[in-house]
């Protein structure tokens, strides 16, 4: 099982195309308030496919603790 994780998204870098919501496979509601995946919030699922989709690399991550 892999441990989860906080994201960061970069708000000078992100585009706001959405991509990572799109492919972000938790229930609705896992949304910031600009509009990506949600930041400062674990993510227990910790897939990385919106860090993978990304792209200009805005979103980066942390082991949560």
């Amino acid at each position: 099982m892999k441990s989860p994780v906080i994201f960061d998204v970069s708000r000078n870098a992100c585009i706001n195309c959405a991509a990572c919501i799109a492919v972000c496979p938790h229930e609705a509601g896992f949304v910031s308030d600009f509009d990506t995946i949600a930041v400062d919030e674990p993510c227990d699922i910790a897939c990385m496919m919106c860090e993978d989709i990304c792209p200009v690399d805005a979103i980066s991550h942390l082991e949560a603790k």
